[in-house]
This record gives C-alpha cells, sequence and structure tokens, in this order.
C-alpha cells in the first residue's frame, strides 16, 4: 500500500466501528454457538460419553492454539493484495467456515460408536482450522485501521458488542428453539446452526466493506520461519502481556465452563431450560448498561482496577450462592445478570489492555512488535478455549451425569448446583488474584507510561 493509495482511504469513523463490531459478531455466530451448544449437541443427540466429548475437544483445541502462530505467519508472509493484507483472509473463508459450521451439527446417532467419533473429529478439526484463518486476521485487523490510541480503545470496545449481541440472541432464541418440551430435537439443532452461520457469513463480508487497513505494515518475508525461542523471551520480559495473557485465560476458562453447564442448570437445577430465554430481554437491558458504563468506570478508576472490583464483587456473591443455593430461577437470572455487569469489564477492556501491553514493550525494549504480542495473546486464548471446552464435559461427567437418563438424579442435580457456582468463583476469582498481582500497569502506571512514550518519541522524531 503506498501513501497515494492511502490518501485515498477515507478517514477513520463510524463506519469502521460498526463493521468492526459486525466482524466480532460474524466470528461469534459460528464460534460461540459452537462453544455453547457443540458439546450439547454431542452428548444429548448423538449420545456420546461426556468423557469422550471432553477428550476430543481438549486435543482439537490445544492443536488449534499451537497453530495459530504457524497459520499467523503463513499471513504475514504473504504480499499484499488487493484490498488490503488481513481483510482478502477474512472475505475468502468465511465462507468454507460457515460451511464446516453446519455440518458439525448433522445427525449421525445412527451411526455406530466409533464412526461418530470419527466425524466429530474430522469435522471439529476442519472448521478450527478454517475458523483461525478468519479470526487471525480479523483479530489483527485493527492494528492497521488505525495508529491513534483513543481509536483503538474504541474498536476495543465496540468489538465487545459483538459478541454481546450475539449473546442477548442466542440465550433467548435457542433453548426456545432448540428444545421442545425440555427434550433437543436433532433437526432444530441442524437449522439454528445454518441460520447463525448464513448470518455470520453476511457480517464478515459486511466488515470487508466497512473497514479500511490505512496503515502501511512490513510483511515478513516469504518463507521466513517464526522464531519461537524469541517470542517466548519476549512474552517473559513483558510483564504486562504475561498479567493480561494469564488473566484471561483464566477468566475466560471460568466463563466458558460455566456457560457450559448453563443448558444443564435450567434444564435439570431448575426443571425448565426454556425458563433461560426468560433472561434474553434481561440481556438486552445488561448489554446497554456495560456498553454506557465500561468506558467511564474505566477512566476514572482505571482498566485494572475496574477489571478487580467488578469480577472480585461477582465473584463474592457466587461464593455466597454455593452455600445458599437458590430455587427461583428468576431471582438466579437477576443476580447472574448483576453479576455479568460486574465482571464484564474483564471482556470488554481485554483488547486495550493488549494495547497497553504493546506500548510497555516499547517502553521497555524501544521496540513496537504488534503481531509478536498479539499472536501470543491469542495462543493463550484458543489455549483457554481448549482447557476451557473440555473441562465443561468433564465437570459434567463429576457430578455422575447420565446422558441416557431422561431425568437425573438428586444428587447430580444438587452437585450441578454446586459446579456452577464452585467455578464461577474459582475462575472468577483467581483472574482478579493474577491480575491484581501480575498486572503493572494501574491507571497512573498506564498514565505515566504513555507521557514517556510521548516524550521518547517526540525527541526520536525531532533528532531525525
Amino acid at each position: 500500500m503506498n501513501q497515494t493509495e492511502i490518501k485515498e482511504v477515507r478517514k477513520f469513523g463510524m463506519l469502521d466501528k460498526i463493521g468492526y463490531t459486525l466482524g466480532d459478531l460474524g466470528c461469534c455466530c459460528t464460534e460461540q454457538f459452537r462453544a455453547m451448544y457443540l458439546s450439547v449437541f454431542y452428548t444429548l443427540i448423538l449420545k456420546v460419553d461426556p468423557i469422550h466429548v471432553g477428550i476430543l475437544m481438549l486435543i482439537t483445541k490445544i492443536w488449534d492454539a499451537v497453530n495459530d502462530p504457524i497459520i499467523g505467519a503463513i499471513i504475514d508472509s504473504k504480499q499484499l493484495k488487493k484490498g488490503g493484507k488481513f481483510i482478502p483472509w477474512i472475505r475468502v473463508f468465511s465462507f468454507p467456515m460457515s460451511i464446516l459450521c453446519i455440518l458439525g451439527f448433522v445427525n449421525v446417532s445412527n451411526w455406530a460408536y466409533g464412526l461418530r467419533l470419527a466425524y466429530m473429529f474430522i469435522t471439529y478439526v476442519l472448521y478450527e482450522a478454517i475458523y483461525t484463518l478468519v479470526n487471525v486476521p480479523f483479530g489483527t485487523l485493527s492494528s492497521v485501521m488505525t495508529d491513534d490510541v483513543k481509536h483503538r480503545t474504541a474498536l476495543s470496545r465496540y468489538r465487545s458488542m459483538g459478541g454481546t449481541i450475539f449473546m442477548t440472541v442466542i440465550v433467548f432464541v435457542g433453548p426456545m428453539v432448540l428444545f421442545v418440551d425440555n427434550k433437543p430435537v436433532a433437526g432444530n439443532f441442524l437449522m439454528l446452526s445454518a441460520i447463525f452461520a448464513l448470518i455470520g457469513l453476511l457480517c464478515l463480508q459486511i466488515t470487508c466493506v466497512c473497514c479500511k487497513e490505512r496503515i502501511d505494515v512490513p510483511v515478513r518475508p516469504e518463507g521466513e520461519k517464526l522464531h519461537y525461542g524469541k517470542v517466548l523471551i519476549e512474552i517473559a520480559k513483558n510483564r504486562a502481556l504475561l498479567g493480561v495473557m494469564l488473566f484471561s485465560l483464566i477468566g475466560m476458562i471460568g466463563a466458558s465452563v460455566v456457560n457450559g453447564l448453563n443448558t444443564y442448570l435450567f434444564k435439570d437445577y431448575f426443571g425448565n431450560v426454556k425458563l433461560l430465554a426468560v433472561s434474553g430481554p434481561l440481556n438486552v437491558l445488561y448489554a446497554i448498561v456495560v456498553f454506557a458504563i465500561t468506558q467511564p468506570l474505566a477512566n476514572k478508576l482505571g482498566k485494572k482496577e475496574w477489571c478487580c472490583i467488578g469480577a472480585g464483587c461477582a465473584a463474592g456473591i457466587f461464593a455466597v450462592l454455593f452455600f445458599i443455593p437458590l430455587h427461583s430461577a428468576m431471582a438466579f437470572i437477576i443476580i447472574n445478570g448483576i453479576c455479568f455487569i460486574g465482571a464484564s469489564g474483564m471482556q470488554v477492556l481485554v483488547w486495550a489492555m493488549v494495547n497497553d501491553s504493546i506500548d510497555y514493550h516499547e517502553l521497555r525494549t524501544g521496540e513496537r512488535n504488534e503481531g509478536i504480542v498479539y499472536s501470543a495473546y491469542s495462543f493463550f486464548r484458543k489455549l483457554a478455549n481448549a482447557v476451557s471446552a473440555s473441562l465443561s464435559s468433564f465437570a459434567l461427567a463429576l457430578v455422575g451425569y447420565e446422558v441416557e437418563a431422561a431425568v437425573q438424579t438428586p444428587e447430580t442435580v444438587q452437585a450441578i448446583w454446586k459446579g456452577y457456582t464452585g467455578l464461577y468463583v474459582i475462575g472468577y476469582g483467581l483472574a482478579v488474584l493474577v491480575l491484581a498481582l501480575l498486572y503493572p500497569l494501574s491507571k497512573n502506571k498506564t498514565a505515566d507510561m504513555l507521557t514517556e512514550l510521548k516524550a521518547r518519541r517526540a525527541a526520536s522524531k525531532s533528532g531525525e
């Protein structure tokens, strides 16, 4: 991209924010739908042992995490094409990603058990590989859309809205469509996966039109290898990056495992899975509140401080619920929503904290390596998905859940509640502890860092 082409690109504005929001929504339409309901489909429709489901997801997700930087290096090694460096990848691979999402929900319950496992493994691995070819370019896209710190923070905030919109819709629609008389319907899983896959495809294609690459970035020479040793050394020296990665890893695992048990909590503990849909309208309100308060609270308290306070309070509330079970689904939905508002800073502000980690790296080394930092963080997010996807199934097996039983035993039902609330406390509590002790960028230190970097850049520019 030469300077003439850069000048022809329109200025950064609301269209970019909307496009980036839709991009995250497009990714969530397949990835998060699978995260919420694929293990449910495997256990309740395909009748696969939860232990086998957990092992399958653990193996495939770990491989997906490992190949993330490999695919990132492949993308980096390609020369710029018409439309930018990252957008062409999103445009092309969003099509097979959508198809593979649908194939994952095909009912093969009449196949032999071994063939079912083989089908699950093949469709899972293929989907995750193609999804990486979409998600890595999308995640890196913000670094070339603008180099303005405020704009990047805005992109982080708007990106979080994509996942919020999806979760608001799926929490309402999922239980209403996928279950009839509290029983799962195989054909409805396939139908809903197709609908969300098509919506996701459309959103990602709109992203390719609305988002523009404005920053001229160096391209990795063809055939150049990624130096993993150098990456590990840089990660080990960057406390900010280590803090945000471990904080995000633990928080994501806690949230994902709890979400994976959500269907079973309402189906078996509260006795009516459709009650999940009641939280749909409330989620709209919660999403609006989160979007409105996150930026002001982060500005006033600091990103680190707000994440610790909000998520810490949520963990404290669930610690009380662990010992004092609720039997009212509505009371639980309301309390859970309030805790969601408190813990939401972890999801909304994490991308801005990654940007702060990039600045921290520049402060310590004098170099700015966005690609290395992002690929390292992406690896840990995938690792969190790997662990959480299998832990939900392992937790289900641990409480003694019987996939063939129409009604679970009272002991299993109570164990589901203990597991749900206990895992919430452990996940969010540990995440807060890691952020408070390891992540060095408090509000004041972040301000000092940005001031020093601004002075260094000005001095460097004047010395040219």
